[in-house]
Formats: C-alpha cells, structure tokens, sequence
C-alpha cells in the first residue's frame, strides 16, 4: 500500500495526521532511504525545538511511535537514481544529517546496490509474511482462546462502568487506565484459575504460567489495537455492532454475530481479491505484447534495443517469473557470443535474477515457472563452468547439474513430454563438459549419465515431430560418443567412434547451411573435433587424412561464426585449428610442416585474442599451451 503524501484529497487533518492514518493500518512499513530530501511540512509551522522532517521520514518515525515492524532499505551515493532537479544545498545538508542518523542509530537495515537488488530484497519480505503465517498457525488456538478470554472480560465489564458502546459510535478515547487493571486482575483470576483444574500436572502447571505471562505482556498491544480501529476510522458497521453487543450482551454474542457475517466477509475479500488479480492479469496481457516486441527486437539484430524493451518491462511486472526467466534468457544467449569480458557481466547479471526469482517463485506455489527458472539456472552456471578453471568450474558444473535434476522433478515425462526431453539434453551437455573436465571415475560416470540422457531425451524427440530438435541432440549425442571413444581403446572405442560420426552426419541431414546455418556449423565444429580425434589415433597416410578433414571441418564452421557476430565460437574454432595443425606440422617434413606449424600459431594467437586470461582462463591456459608447443616444434623443424 503506497503512501503518496501528494495524492492526498483535501481533507481538515493535517498531512501528518493522514499519514499517521495509513501506517496505523499497516503491519509494517517499507523504508527506502536515498539521497534526496524531498517534501516537508511548512518549516515555518514547527514548534520551537522540533527537528524538520521530510514526509517520508515522518512516515517512519510515526511508524517507530506505532511500534510497526520497520525494514529499512539504504542506497547509496552512487545507486543508479532518477534524474531530477538538484536540491538546495539545506535540503542536501538535511538528507546527509538523516543518513548519519540512520548509520548510527539504525541497527538492522539493508544496503542495496541497485535496482534490481532492491526489489529482489523487497519480494524477499514475502517470507517473512509466509514465516508470520506459520508462526500464527502454530499459536492460532492460543490467541484465539486468549481473545476469547479478553472478551469475555470485556463483557462482563457492563455498558454501565465503562459505557464503551458510546465510545465506539463517537469514535473517541477509552478509559484505558481502568480497562487495563481490570483485564490484568481477570487474566491472573482466569489463570489460577486453570492451574487448580491442572492439578499435580506441573507441565500443564508450566504452560498456563507462561500463557498468562504472555497475556499480561501483550494486554497493551491489544488495547492499542482497540483505539487505533476507530481513531483511523476503520470501524466498519459490522466492527461497531460486534463491540456493541461484546459490551451489551458478552463475548458469546459477539462471536456468534461475527460467525454469522463471516460467508459475507468471505466473499467480499474473494471479490476484491479476484478484482486485484483482474488488474494484475491485464497488465500482463499488456506487458505479453512487450516482450513480443522485445523478441522481435532480438531477431532484427536491435540487441541493445531489446534489452532496453526487457528491462521496462521488468520494472512494471514486479515478481512475475515469466518476465524475470524471458529476460533471464536474452541475458543468458547474448552472454554466450558476445566478447567473453562483456559476457560474463551479462551470465552474473542473469544468475542473480535467476536466484532472486527463486526466491518467490516456489515449487509448491508456481511449479512450471520453478522449473523453468531452474533450467535457466543450470544453463548459465554450465555457461559460467566453461569459462573457469580449477575448482570454481567443477562448482559451477556441479551447480548446474543440480538445477537441471531439480527441473526435471516437475518436468517429467508424463507431464511435460517435451520440456523433459529439453531438460535431459541440457543435463547431457553439462554432464559431458564435467566428464572432460573431470578424471579418474568421476569422469567416466558423468559421460556414461551424459549418454542416458541424451538418449532418454530421443526417446522423445523424433525426427519426424521435431526434426531441429532431434537433429541438435544427435550432434550432442555425437559428442559424449566421441567422448567414450577417446577413452577407449580397440575395438570398443572405434566402435564408439564409427558411432559418434554416424549422429554427426544424421544431424546434418536436418541442420543445412541453408536453413540452420548456426547448427550447421556447430555440428562441423563437432565433426572436426571428430576427425582430430581419428587422426591423432592412427598415422600414416589414414592419420593425415582424417586431419585433413578436421582442418576443411573447422574452415567450414569458420564460414559461419565470424569474429564479429561470433566471437567466442570463433576462437574456440580457431583454437581447435591450430591445434590439428599444429599436429599436421609435426607429422610432416619440409617446407609443407613449416606451413602447417606457421597457420597454427596465427589461428592459436587468434583465439587469444579473444581467450583473456581474466574472461576465459581454462580457454586461455589451453591455447596457450598448445601455442608453446606450435612454436617448439617450428623452431625445430625450421632449425633443420
């Protein structure tokens, strides 16, 4: 519930006192404290003394007076804020004082670095509603008994002592004083009560004891509750004949009036609940067109536009998942080609939406959006394993393979068919990249999962219903096969092999130059990789045909993925180039094996120029390994 001190109608209260109004309704107040002053009351109507206070500070200082649970957000100096007209240097020098004062005085409070870490923070108090809600079923039948039980007090009082119908219909004070001695005697009475009926049960003896104490803390907390219904004049009628027949007739009046309206109330909370969720939906509807013309941007190149599209929308759909996992997803396959640097910025940004829509987006409340965060998840952490070295890839990797088994517990086979098969491919992939990263046992037990996935995943998708799908997982299937057959020997691994080639050349049936020439080179960048694997196997004449292949492989996928539009699959091309060349060179004599070696250093120093240290050090180490050994051997067979 917003407070917007501008918006306010005309009324005969003062802006604090409406203020005061709004927040005694709340549970709890959400503080967002900047740089910017803002408006204040006319400093000139202040008493002597009074410290000058901005609205929106008032809106927490009244929310302290209130004991309203207050959750403070800090920005700092360089938050990206809105643009606006520069305050005077008195406002400024105020807006400081208060945020020293904060520092200082304010023990619990979060500093949030940007936008989307606020709102992430903001959506996070929802588990404190859900923790609230928990906490309140466990002590429902407590409070209710001990309501029950102030009530009943309440009753007995009489309309004559404390003539309280006449107060609820004035809307004034309370003889508070006088009520709150004689709830403290009742309760103690009530109590004692309840412990001679315990008898020698010294537990039950326990319970009552702290159950009383309990009341007794709480007493002016309900009291206040009394007095703020009607002082915020949010009495209904219903509210107003329910405290009118507690005062006349007792509590079992009350009550029984309150369970005879309760289908009522029920109904007219569910009308504005369905009204709210009416709005809620046509504002998707609305922002649905948005994100089709962000796609759209992306498929005319307008990336930059796009993302500008996604991030709108992002503002006003709040905590909707399907406008956090879109977004996630252009984050994620810009990251993929763009220069690795800029990537990596772009798979952290999407990481952190991911989890922060993860945060709200539960299994049990939002199951498919859950799973679908958790495929982005998986995705970009594999992304992200790919890119590091050492312990920081092996964890990324690990990460991802529990995200994708996490989606695949909503996205099974019977439900969701096809999403299934999507999600075991994608836990093939990254369990093929853990099995090359890996070694010993572990390594061979992530391909051998890698190869059930994928074939899992073909159980599902055929040819003959979705032809590009089928044909992206026999390129992978080719790769975890090539995989084994390297780890093979004999007949076993050319099995795997003649395997592994027999899915590369089914998928290029599919995946043309003409209709899918991303695919199409993907799966040549495959096949050579392939071929370098045949050819390293054997020597001879055989051996250097088969790297022959690998070269005019690569040189094919080179055709496709440009430095420009593609940098990272073009040095990952280039590297896997130079690399058979450099083996070419080796295995040849002469002027020819100089040649060979000279195209390997260039195509090894192209892929480092893409492959920093910094963006992509597992790339880097093994390029620039393979470069010292290009380089040796040309010096040795120039050197002759």
């Amino acid at each position: 519930m917003p407070i917007e001190q501008t918006n306010f109608p005309p009324d005969y209260r003062s802006v604090r006192e409406m203020i005061e109004e709004k927040v005694a309704g709340c549970e709890a107040v959400i503080h967002v404290v900047g740089i910017r002053y803002g408006a204040e009351p006319d400093p000139s109507t202040l008493s002597e003394g009074a410290a000058r206070r901005s609205y929106t500070q008032m809106e927490a200082d009244i929310a302290r007076k209130l004991e309203k649970k207050l959750y403070l957000f800090v920005c700092p100096e360089d938050f990206p804020y809105d643009q606006a007209t520069a305050e005077s240097e008195e406002l400024q020098a105020l807006q400081r004082a208060y945020r020293a004062e904060i520092a200082k005085g304010e023990i619990l409070r979060t500093e949030v670095k940007d936008r989307e870490e606020l709102g992430r923070k903001v959506r996070e108090l929802q588990f404190e509603l859900e923790k609230l809600k928990s906490e309140i079923g466990r002590n429902q039948r407590r409070v209710v008994v001990s309501l029950v039980v102030l009530l009943l007090l309440l009753g007995g009082i009489g309309a004559g002592i404390w003539r309280l119908p006449d107060v609820v219909k004035k809307e004034v004070g309370y003889d508070r004083g006088r009520a709150r001695e004689q709830l403290v005697a009742d309760i103690k009475a009530e109590a004692q009560k309840k412990i001679v009926e315990a008898g020698d049960d010294w537990r039950k003896t326990i319970e009552i004891e702290e159950w009383r104490d309990q009341q007794l803390s709480e007493l002016d907390r309900f009291l206040d509750r009394i007095q703020q219904t009607f002082d915020a004049g949010e009495a209904t009628e219903s509210y107003r004949k329910a405290t009118d027949l507690l005062a006349a007739k007792g509590a079992d009046e009350a009550l029984a009036y309150l369970q005879a309206r309760g289908n009522q109330r029920k109904s007219q909370i569910e009308m504005q609940a369905n009204r709210r969720d009416q709005e809620e939906a046509g504002l998707r509807n609305l922002l649905q067109e948005e994100l089709l013309a962000a796609s759209l941007l992306e498929t005319k190149f307008r990336f930059d536009d796009a993302e500008a599209k996604y991030r709108q929308v992002l503002e006003k759909s709040g905590s909707w998942p399907k406008a956090r996992n879109d977004f996630t997803w252009f984050l994620i396959t810009r990251g993929e080609v763009i220069d690795p640097a800029a990537g990596n910025a772009k798979l952290q940004e999407a990481l952190e939406l991911c989890r922060g829509t993860l945060s709200f987006a539960s299994r049990q409340t939002a199951p498919q959006d859950w799973a679908a965060t958790q495929n982005n998840l998986g995705w970009m952490l594999r992304d992200l394993g790919e890119r590091r070295s050492g312990e920081q890839c092996a964890q990324y990797l690990q990460q991802s393979v529990v995200a994708y088994r996490a989606a695949l517990e909503v996205r099974t086979r019977e439900q969701l068919p096809r999403d299934w098969a999507a999600t075991q491919n994608n836990l093939g992939i990254v369990l093929t990249v853990l099995g090359e990263r890996a070694s010993g046992e572990q390594s061979a037990e992530c391909i051998q999962q890698s190869l059930a996935a994928y074939r899992a995943a073909l159980e599902v998708r055929t040819r003959e219903q979705l032809p590009q799908r089928w044909a992206a997982m026999q390129s992978n299937l080719g790769m975890v096969l090539r995989d084994l057959g390297e780890r093979a020997s004999g007949e076993q691994g050319a099995h795997y092999l003649e395997q592994s080639l027999a899915a590369y050349r089914a998928a290029l049936e599919v995946r043309t130059r003409e209709q899918l020439p991303q695919g199409w080179a993907a799966t040549q960048g495959n096949l050579g990789n392939l071929f370098s694997v045949l050819g390293r196997r054997v020597t001879g004449e055989q051996g250097a045909q088969y790297l022959e292949q690998s070269v005019a492989a690569y040189r094919a996928a080179l055709e496709v993925y440009t430095r420009e539009q593609s940098p990272q699959d073009w040095a990952a091309m280039q590297g896997n180039l130079g690399s058979v060349l450099s083996v070419l060179g080796e295995r040849t004599s002469g002027e020819q094996g100089v040649q060979y070696l000279q195209r390997s250093v260039d195509s090894l120093e192209n892929a480092l120029s893409i492959f920093t240290p910094e963006a992509a050090p597992y790339q880097n180490s093994l390029a620039r390994a393979n470069l010292e050994k290009a380089k040796a051997a040309l010096h040795k067979i120039s050197s002759h």
